[in-house]
């Protein structure tokens, strides 16, 4: 590629920019060419309450990566408290408060004014470890006074939540062959994840629209408390939708002109939980389940050998 102008990489780093909410005319929250004793920082992203993220915009050619000290000086002088390294194609984002952030990661979008914030807010208030949120044979009870769990179902929980509390993983596959109960265990692990705290919004992505409805109608009476919609047709209500904490996606729906990228950012979601895993793990879905930076756990009935 040839050596394109850094200007050019700010073009389409200002269209980002604007395409996730930030108002580039506002100096209260977009900020150019801010100047330290670590060096000049391209751009200060602020909240209401002082900076939020230096982004560091490198020239097309080059791997934004390769600034994230750089970056990291300049953020730590400013006081924010995250970084975003992009050439205007690529982004990394670096959560430099978070204990088990230790690097930049990519991101397929940048993070909104909101998102960011809310972020800001839970380096603040950490959550609980997930196994703090007991889970018993009669977890589901005060929702549901005919539903106990299985005993292999909470082993199932309490493995996943030991590896996120004690190993710091947020990707899981669990295989459950079909009959074993999997929408009740989903609908006991969201509740788990929104009870201690390690998520504010879930997203449950199914392949069928009638086993989107099939799984509302348990998530309706246990996760009534969180406002369980489906997206296609909460999408028409936006309030509905961006007011659950819940929401229940056909995989199809989500990929229709890629719907996913323009109605949520990449931060929207805290968990994702990927039913029938296998048919998105290498399909032209996996676009969309890999676009959130959430937790991300997939059921599948298929033995992963398989896989």
């Amino acid at each position: 590629m040839t050596n394109e102008s850094e200007a050019f990489s700010r073009v389409l780093i200002d269209e980002e920019l604007r395409y996730s909410g930030w108002n580039l005319l506002d100096s209260a929250q977009v900020k150019y060419e801010v100047h330290g004793q670590a060096g000049r920082a391209d751009y200060l992203l602020l909240d209401s309450h002082g900076p939020l993220c230096v982004l560091e915009a490198k020239n097309p050619d080059k791997n934004p990566y390769d600034a994230k000290e750089q970056a990291r000086a300049y953020a730590d002088e400013l006081n924010a408290p995250f970084v975003i390294l992009s050439n205007g194609t690529h982004h990394y984002f670096w959560n430099l408060q978070k204990a088990d952030s230790e690097d930049a990661y990519r991101i397929e979008r940048f993070p909104s004014p909101k998102d960011l914030s809310d972020i800001k807010l839970k380096n603040l208030t950490p959550a609980a470890p997930l196994m703090s949120e007991v889970v018993g044979h009669d977890y589901l009870k005060l929702y549901n006074p005919e539903i106990s769990l299985r005993k292999y179902q909470i082993n199932a929980l309490d493995a996943l939540a030991n590896q996120f509390d004690t190993e710091g993983k947020n990707k899981f596959l669990l295989e459950m062959a079909t009959g074993t109960g999997k929408t009740l265990l989903c609908a006991a692990l969201i509740l788990r994840f929104l009870k201690s705290r390690n998520a504010q919004r879930v997203l449950f992505i199914v392949d069928r629209i009638e086993l989107a409805k099939q799984t509302m109608e348990e998530f309706g009476v246990i996760l009534r408390d969180y406002g369980p919609v489906i997206y296609k047709n909460a999408r028409k209500k936006p309030a509905e939708l961006l007011g659950s904490s819940v929401v229940v996606a056909t995989i199809q729906s989500l990929m229709v002109d890629r719907r996913f990228r323009k109605e949520f950012t990449p931060f929207h979601f805290d968990l994702v939980v990927n039913d029938e895993a296998h048919r998105s793990i290498y399909g032209d879905s996996r676009e969309a389940v890999q676009f959130f930076q959430g937790s991300r756990v997939g059921l599948t009935a298929t033995p992963k050998a398989y896989l």
